[in-house]
């Protein structure tokens, strides 16, 4: 019976070079991806070099060192900005914002969640940004749908602007543009936003003989426990769960399909092996391994091809201790594509093995719950970001380009997961750390410099280089749970406040409740004729969203005596065809403030105020946006002083001699 596989067998070199050829892309030694030269454009290239969520004022600092030589040779030669970040400056909003070059009110991303606000029991919150839709099949097992991915995001690109103008894009890694821009001229490479085979953020493995039940029946966020049981052969099997299988309901264990996986260990001498398919891997305790590549028989006529890597802790006579990555796209055989041409991921494969293709790149989910360890997950970031940087730079020698954009976004993962080692008041805050971990972020801004003086050296007269990040970063020492505070005056009402603590925005008595938060920045009105049990009447909600924004502005720590909100946006700071999915109230904390977690996912607890005692320690995503503005360096004077990241989209098509479109907000600031 033949076998359905994603964009047919990887491992069969005719279908490889058969996709290849339709796309112009031979895999001769030193051959290029080449397409047909752009325009003419008024000036050299664009080349946008993003590192997501560096802190300007630790870059200042860094600068008074000595510390950053290339982005202090690209400073004098135009300058250094602060760069105007969105409301809220979290990243999916500011990424779509810079590529769109609207406010969020036009392009529908306002908060990494949103809700559904007519669920059938109340307002339901789902991921904000988009979803990764698995296959459907007939009775036989054959696809009827294929696996798809949904952009909640609106709007064009300029990218997409420039490439519909005949100007030739190269987009590498770009946040939140998952599934990728279709391009007639260029090519793109998604990175942050790509699902894992679950369809899920990042969904890890931690694996041992020697876990207590305590720990295997912990409900982790973004991983899942199992135990080994070796035989007296050192073996063991663990059958990974991967993609959706939508002939059987949640919870049955069917609804995923699985890869199997052998374990080999030799406890005497300290290693072992990975075995899937066919195919080894050596794991070596305090290493990372090489890819595995990982098969999933979904239905007997559809299978789909994953990737995934380990990190071995200890292999010994008492304990077998592995972390495993979530399971991944195949470059080669995408579940769903994430490049433009589809197949140029798998050229990117052919040229440098197999990559990372998971969006969400360090596995901070593990980190947070001690299943990777803070080595583990820096040798990881030195990795990853040496892969990119190749893959950026190759592509920038190999064909000419009218724009160029690569991002990178260990810079902010590092921020969130280590800022706890250089604030002295965090609550986990330690002063005896190693210096590799004080200065984790310095090390990444490092890098950013390094990769900036390479693309630097490979400027040609008249090309512009950006270098920015999309919003700053701060410490994040308190969490606030807005939820309680609405119920304490009276503006939210609970019917069962052990399901309201769990989150979710269950156990709320809709009927007496005015207002509710969910979401890391958002607060909603509970109005009547949009949420499906709203109480407020529409006449109202100006004056009751009015209110509460001014009540709020007056809440302070008692532990500190700070006003705990810097500001708070109604929303008519927005504006755009996306206005109905806009919340009524944007939350802007002071620093060292941010929503409790707890509450950011909808729920109520009793507590007002908790103490940040996760390593997630660094936050930016509802900071007011004035306090936590980006950063940008260019080789050109900027004829602004204060440019916003909307304005760099519409001056790259200003420099391209391309037209802008009417609707798009930014200035031409060069």
């Amino acid at each position: 019976m033949a076998v359905m596989k994603t964009y047919g067998d990887p491992l069969n070199p005719m279908n490889r070079r058969q996709f290849l050829r339709r796309a112009g892309m031979g895999l001769a030694a030193g051959s290029v991806f080449s397409i047909g030269r752009a325009g003419a454009q008024n000036s050299g290239r664009v080349i946008m070099l993003g590192f997501d969520g560096v802190e300007p004022r630790v870059i200042e600092e860094m600068l008074g060192r000595g510390e950053l030589p290339n982005l202090a040779r690209l400073r004098d030669q135009g300058g250094f900005y602060d760069l105007a970040s969105t409301i809220p400056p979290q990243s999916p909003v500011a990424w779509n914002s810079f590529g769109t070059c609207k406010n969020p009110g036009g392009h529908n991303i306002f908060d990494f969640i949103r809700r559904d606000p007519r669920g059938k029991f109340g307002p339901a919150p789902y991921v904000g940004t988009g979803k990764l839709e698995p296959p459907k099949f007939g009775p036989d097992g054959s696809v009827t749908d294929p696996a798809r991915g949904i952009n909640y995001r609106k709007g064009t690109p300029f990218w997409s602007v420039a490439d519909a103008q005949g100007r030739k894009c190269k987009i590498v890694n770009v946040p939140f543009v998952f599934p990728a821009d279709s391009l007639k001229n260029g090519f793109m490479i998604c990175g942050l936003g790509v699902p894992d085979l679950r369809g899920t953020s990042s969904t890890y493995f931690s694996l041992s003989d020697n876990v207590d039940d305590a720990k295997l029946k912990a409900d982790i966020g973004g991983g899942q426990r199992a135990k080994l049981i070796f035989d007296g052969e050192g073996t063991s099997l663990f059958s990974a769960p991967g993609p959706r299988n939508t002939q059987f309901p949640f919870g049955d264990p069917k609804a995923y399909a699985k890869a199997d996986i052998r374990f080999q260990v030799d406890r005497k001498g300290g290693r072992g092996k990975a075995e899937s398919g066919g195919k080894t891997v050596e794991l070596v305790p305090g290493q990372w391994s090489d890819w595995m590549e990982l098969h999933f028989q979904v239905t007997g006529k559809y299978a789909v091809e994953g990737i995934t890597r380990f990190y071995p802790f200890e292999i010994s006579e008492g304990c077998v201790r592995v972390y495993m990555a979530c399971a991944q796209f195949h470059p080669k055989a995408p579940y769903v594509s994430f490049s433009t041409p589809d197949e140029f991921s798998e050229v990117v494969a052919e040229r440098f093995g197999l990559f990372k293709t998971v969006g969400w790149a360090f596995d901070t989910h593990a980190l947070r719950q001690g299943d990777l360890d803070e080595d583990a997950f820096l040798k990881d970031v030195e990795q990853t970001m040496a892969w990119h940087e190749k893959l950026a730079l190759d592509e920038l020698d190999r064909s000419a380009s009218d724009l160029f954009i690569a991002a990178w976004t260990a810079t902010d993962r590092v921020g969130h997961m280590f800022w706890r080692f250089r604030d002295p008041k965090h609550p986990l805050y330690d002063g005896s750390a190693p210096e590799r971990f004080a200065k984790a972020l310095e090390m990444t801004y490092k890098k950013a410099d390094a990769i900036t003086g390479k693309v630097m050296e490979r400027l040609k007269e008249g090309d512009t280089l950006f270098v920015l990040s999309d919003h700053g970063f701060g410490t994040w020492r308190t969490g606030f749970d807005l939820n309680a505070w609405l119920r304490e005056n009276g503006y939210l009402a609970l019917s069962d406040p052990g399901r309201a603590a769990g989150g979710f925005l269950q156990g709320i008595d809709w009927a007496k409740t005015k207002a509710y938060s969910v979401g890391i920045s958002s607060l909603y009105l509970n109005l009547r004729g949009r949420e499906t049990f709203g109480c407020v009447d529409p006449a109202e909600a100006q004056k009751t969203a009015a209110e509460l924004r001014d009540k709020l502005l007056q809440v302070k720590d008692p532990a500190t005596g700070q006003t705990v909100f810097a500001d708070l946006h109604l929303r008519g700071v927005y504006k755009g065809e996306a206005m109905a999915e806009a919340p009524d109230m944007s939350l802007g904390y002071s620093r060292a403030y941010q929503s409790d977690k707890n509450c950011a996912i909808g729920g109520v607890k009793d507590k007002l105020f908790s103490p940040n005692d996760d390593k997630w320690s660094g936050e930016h995503a509802a900071t007011e946006y004035t306090l936590c503005p980006g950063m940008l360096f260019t080789n050109r004077k900027l004829a602004k002083d204060r440019p916003h990241i909307q304005d760099l989209g519409v001056t790259a098509l200003r420099l391209m001699g391309a037209d802008v479109p009417s609707d798009y907000e930014g200035d031409k600031i060069v």
